[in-house]
């Protein structure tokens, strides 16, 4: 497969994401389509407010970074653009004049869906069950910040990603117990994994590899030629996908304008 095709197909799938998940804070405004990607506002100051797969197909002008700067940056907060390295270079010139900085690094992942092996003993590896939405939810938001939930807001997070049509909610399980979490989606043939959270007390059992070959398998059950996800460099999720079979498809940049004053 062609890899910029590859490139296009992948961040459509993680665009398509993005604007299905159900924030209040995006109410009234669309994402904006720009030369084969999307910007997508999803609330006041939101992490998730981001352009994805902006340049893949052809040239950014000015005015095109000025529209989505208008709408990412309607509140007053960072703009966040991702810079594929596939992208048109007229992209980065842009930012460059503009004097975007980098704000993280991350390597995409990709591999054809196919049998995958059974999980560790003890591990087992199942969609959430209407109900399990909380429980969900409070072991996301465990995994990315270290410790058990102490306030209601911190599960909304987590219950947004359980509440997004295209999401399909996995838990893995050990003796039946629910102690690790990931999201599969699909879009056009592409499985999108992504959402993989085991919280520290649960590390080093292989959690993540088996919600990795579940997810697998969801994807080859449904006819996706494409398996796809990101993580930043040098991490143990790296090593998790490489180790189900994962190569890298590219890498990209999260850039970000400062917020004015800053």
């Amino acid at each position: 497969m062609d890899a910029r095709y590859l490139a296009w197909r992948i961040e459509q799938a993680q665009a398509e994401q993005v604007d299905q998940t159900p924030l209040p804070g995006r109410t009234g405004r669309p994402s904006l389509h720009v030369a084969g990607g999307r910007a997508i506002y999803t609330g006041p100051r939101a992490l998730f407010s981001i352009a994805l797969g902006v340049g893949l197909d052809g040239a950014v002008s000015a005015t095109d970074v000025d529209r989505m700067e208008a709408l990412l940056g309607q509140d007053g907060g960072l703009v966040r653009i991702e810079l594929s390295s596939f992208a048109d270079p007229s992209l980065s010139r842009e930012l460059a004049r503009r004097r975007y900085t980098v704000e993280s690094f991350q390597l995409v992942w990709w591999r054809q869906p196919a049998e995958v092996p059974p999980p560790p003993p003890g591990v087992t590896v199942r969609p959430l069950h209407a109900g399990e939405e909380r429980t969900w939810a409070g072991l996301f938001f465990h995994a990315y910040a270290g410790r058990p939930v102490a306030a209601e807001v911190e599960l909304l997070g987590g219950l947004n990603l359980t509440r997004t049509p295209c999401n399909t909610c996995f838990f893995a399980c050990v003796d039946g117990a629910p102690r690790g979490v990931g999201v599969v989606s699909a879009t056009e043939g592409v499985a999108l994994l992504s959402g993989d959270g085991v919280p520290p007390p649960y590390r080093g059992r292989g959690l993540q590899l088996a919600l990795i070959h579940a997810r697998l398998a969801w994807a080859a059950e449904r006819g996706c030629d494409v398996a796809t996800a990101s993580t930043e460099p040098s991490t143990a999720s790296q090593r998790s996908y490489e180790k189900a079979g994962f190569r890298c498809a590219y890498p990209k940049l999260v850039m970000v304008r400062p917020a004015p004053g800053t």
